[in-house]
């Protein structure tokens, strides 16, 4: 009996401590904001992030609370602009917060408490525009902070969702953190899986009877400087990875089998065989039911890490006109199965840009999901918007399908131009009237689906002028797009450009600019502290044919060149040749960069390699008058 009175002490006595470490008195605050440095000590910082425990105590149901205490020491009127209003989002449909406290510190230590009316909780306009998204947040305004001031947010945040928690935690951000602790308490019959750096993170584990106490803490982090193209802080941060799914087949299996399992009535199986009466081949069948969503539905935006993967009823989808990627993905499956298709699955698509951390494999987390689609004959289609063509759902990524296994794959879509682009123009004395014709596929063309398909002729011209920033040219037709009614064929877009001063002299030559590469990658800095990541794959063929005046001829020094720089297990490129042929001038272009992490050891020869493509004598053609 004494041995277990003493046990029993010993245990109130460490959940006393933890608590303590938990919820800081006012004196552990005075202590924490004692001797803080400032502006001396973190040159390059607007604020600084004294001190932040966040706690998540898990139920037994997966229901939790998360606990979160901050201080944040401001350092310049840029920190004071960002963190006057503190927001906290929270999804109402299972989540509520609680704000406990709130105030600033002034740097004589008085408290500036926060009035209740500069606290307000309102909807999110994401939420206002989708009605699908039901996203609030509480907003609390500081009305005295300045330089030199701290700020103190207490709150607790109740999440009733009871599925397998998961997340990132990350111990490093755009601000310098003197010190961080993150902590889980969950029942000790779970199974908790991570992925953190244990060099740069201290980790613990206490089990205390029937919980399991997960602790990690940082000191000292130093700011991600804000660079062009930083890595994403799942690669240039300290992330903390943590799931309580076993791997994404686990995650997939639960989520993707209420689409696979989805009920398919009498009328969804009549509407299949009327939308396939007249196609031939299973490519026309999917095409025929990709049509009949695209044209007909109304595309509402959701949340993927926040979305409850059961579809509404199919009748419903069908008599609404409208639904998510859930629902259009689920009634697409269900129509394409009905009308005999093989081997269709609904498909789990992870964001592509964070394919580059091996922590998007190895843990399941809601967070990396993008969207959910189709996979059929080794393509992923995203029904029920107009926007994106058939056959094309994304670049490159990690994919989840729903067949028996729940199998993840390294999906690649094929290797395509986004622009084939040919420029002709008619040079007369000093002006030049350009003609243009974009065959434009893959990503390029959804994008300018998104951007001018709905749009009225005099709204796409204003919009394209603004695109082109063409100051010294007149835009005299276009631009016409010729088969927007064709979801399945790469997009063509035309246009006129009318130079009325194209030639500049430079006696005894003359020469003009033709249009520049349209891959455009910023290098503009000379050395980085971060890697380079390149976010999207730049692919595109330019052909030019000139027509000269009789009284002009070519003497460009442009020579056939090819130079290259590998990413990963890609090589960019870059290709351009030029030749004068019965004539006319003729240049072809070519350039290629995939996606790619580049270390900032090989951002020097990177910058150089773009360097090249971008030097103004590979876009300027130099002429003389003919005897």
């Amino acid at each position: 009996m004494t041995t277990k009175i003493s046990c029993f002490g010993i245990l109130v006595c460490l959940l006393l401590i933890i608590s303590l470490q938990l919820y800081p008195d006012s004196a552990n605050i005075d202590a924490l904001i004692k001797d803080v440095p400032g502006l001396e000590t973190f040159t390059n910082a607007s604020a600084i992030n004294v001190y932040t425990r966040v706690e998540l105590n898990i139920n037994p149901d997966f229901s939790f609370e998360k606990h979160v205490f901050h201080i944040k020491k401001i350092l310049t009127y840029k920190g004071k602009k960002q963190y006057s209003d503190i927001k906290l989002a929270y999804n109402a449909d299972f989540e509520k917060i609680k704000l406990e406290n709130c105030f600033a510190i002034d740097p004589k230590g008085h408290r500036i408490t926060v009035p209740e009316n500069q606290i307000s909780d309102l909807t999110m306009q994401e939420s206002i525009m989708n009605p699908l998204i039901n996203f609030r947040e509480t907003i609390i305004n500081f009305p005295r902070i300045e330089p030199g001031y701290f700020i103190v947010v207490e709150y607790t945040l109740h999440n009733n969702r009871k599925e397998p928690v998961n997340g990132i935690e990350h111990f490093r951000d755009s601000n310098p953190s003197m010190y961080k602790i993150f902590c889980i308490k969950c029942p000790a019959r779970f199974r908790l899986n991570t992925h953190f750096d244990p060099k740069q993170l201290v980790f613990t584990r206490k089990e205390l009877g029937t919980t399991s106490l997960f602790n990690w803490e940082a000191r000292n982090t130093k700011i991600i400087k804000n660079e062009n193209n930083t890595p994403i802080h799942l690669i240039s941060g300290i992330p903390l990875a943590y799931s309580f799914y076993r791997d994404w087949q686990e995650l997939a299996r639960a989520k993707l089998s209420k689409i696979v399992n989805v009920r398919i009535d009498d009328p969804i199986k009549k509407l299949a065989l009327q939308l396939t009466t007249n196609a031939k081949t299973d490519p026309e069948k999917v095409l025929a039911v990709y049509e009949y969503l695209s044209n007909n539905f109304n595309y509402q935006m959701v949340i993927m890490s926040q979305l409850n993967f059961q579809p509404r009823p199919l009748t419903d989808i069908i008599k609404d006109k409208k639904g998510s990627m859930r629902d259009f993905s689920a009634l697409f499956y269900a129509l394409l199965k009905s009308a005999g298709i093989k081997q269709v699955y609904p498909a789990l698509t992870l964001y592509g840009y964070q394919r580059f951390t091996e922590i998007q494999k190895k843990l399941a987390i809601d967070n990396f999901m993008e969207r959910i689609c189709v996979y059929w004959n080794n393509r992923l289609l995203h029904p029920g918007r107009s926007d994106i063509p058939f056959g094309f759902c994304l670049d490159e990524a990690n994919v989840i399908i729903g067949n028996e296994r729940y199998e993840m794959i390294g999906f690649r879509s094929p290797n395509r131009f986004l622009e084939n682009i040919t420029y002709h123009y008619e040079v007369t004395e000093a002006s030049a009237l350009v003609s243009a014709r974009f065959i434009l596929t893959d990503l390029r063309n959804q994008q300018f689906r998104e951007i001018f398909k709905d749009q009225p002729q005099v709204r796409r011209q204003i919009m394209f002028n603004r695109m082109l920033d063409e100051k010294s040219a007149r835009l005299v037709e276009g631009p016409n797009f010729t088969n927007f009614d064709k979801i399945d064929e790469d997009l063509v877009m035309e246009f006129k450009l009318k130079y009325p001063d194209f030639l500049v002299q430079q006696d005894p030559y003359f020469y003009f600019k033709m249009f520049p590469p349209v891959q455009y990658v910023n290098v503009s800095l000379s050395e980085r502290e971060n890697d380079y990541q390149l976010f999207a794959r730049r692919f595109s063929r330019e052909a030019f044919t000139i027509n000269l005046d009789k009284e002009l001829k070519f003497v460009n020094p442009i020579k056939s060149q090819r130079f290259e720089f590998p990413i990963g297990d890609r090589v960019a490129y870059f290709y351009l040749d030029s030749r004068e042929h019965e004539g006319r001038i003729q240049l072809f272009r070519e350039i290629y960069i995939p996606e790619g992490i580049i270390s900032r050891e090989n951002y020097p020869e990177f910058r150089a390699f773009i360097l090249k493509i971008m030097n103004p004598v590979n876009n300027m053609i130099f002429l003389e008058k003919t005897d």
